[in-house]
């Protein structure tokens, strides 16, 4: 089994958006993340890439890494920029409905990315697809897909789960949206049998260290994804669900 870690970003900057604190790296810690995979001489993929191998059988890179950035705040530009000085290309993830909304990216800052940088859709309003009706999955997902194409005049190929959560109507929804591959999160590692539907990923912290990213490019700190779904992820959805109901009914 080729090991791939697929590491999740959300922002990188020193002011970190409001609720978002846990997840937005500091610039400095960031170089540092950088630093080490230039120096380990890591292959870098965008999710497109990998999934590509995922499905056609194609054999990885000796030493694959794939970075992705999800929801689309603004400070990505300055990240891409850092990424393409490694020589790193990535993927990001736009909530379609936040464009332009502060302190997300905007339209023009989408139009700009360079060739590095693979855009892919991450719903239009960060829900937690596995909650909704059909009628509003699909506009979720297939909406989000027809806003990038718009916007972007090019295939949108890959989709990220809002929140990593996703189940069988969820997978397939995406499936029949045209979408080639979508992430998710499981905080494991990806590897050349994963589902190119369910890719996984291992969430960067604002306390995620430079000896934790070399740490998992060595292939330690983090399980192997797994090919069914997990019986607390199913427990989780079913109290969400219940918690849901019951809320309503409140109302």
């Amino acid at each position: 089994m080729r090991l791939v870690p697929v590491l999740l970003y959300h922002a990188v900057t020193a002011r970190p958006p409001p609720g978002l604190e846990r997840f937005t790296v500091a610039p400095r810690h960031f170089a540092d993340h950088l630093r080490v995979l230039r120096d380990a001489g890591r292959v870098g993929l965008t999710v497109s890439q990998l999934a590509a191998c995922l499905r056609n059988g194609s054999v990885l890179p000796e030493l694959p890494v794939v970075v992705t950035f999800d929801d689309g705040y603004a400070d990505f530009l300055d990240a891409a920029e850092r990424l393409g000085i490694a020589g790193l290309p990535a993927t990001l993830y736009m909530t379609t409905g936040q464009i332009g909304a502060a302190p997300m990216l905007t339209r023009r800052q989408l139009q700009s990315l360079g060739g590095s940088v693979e855009v892919g859709a991450h719903s239009r309003t960060h829900p937690r697809l596995d909650e909704l009706a059909p009628g509003r999955l699909r506009d979720e997902v297939q909406g989000s897909k027809a806003d990038l194409e718009d916007l972007l005049q090019q295939p949108t190929r890959s989709f990220a789960y809002p929140h990593g959560d996703h189940d069988r109507q969820v997978r397939q929804t995406v499936v029949d949206a045209g979408f080639d591959s979508a992430a998710a999160v499981k905080n494991a590692f990806s590897h050349d049998r994963d589902d190119p539907f369910a890719i996984a990923r291992i969430t960067v912290t604002a306390g995620t260290t430079a000896e934790r990213i070399g740490q998992l490019l060595q292939g330690r700190g983090a399980p192997a994804a797994w090919a069914r779904e997990r019986r607390r992820t199913r427990a989780y959805r079913s109290y969400r669900r219940v918690r849901r109901r019951l809320r309503r009914e409140v109302r």
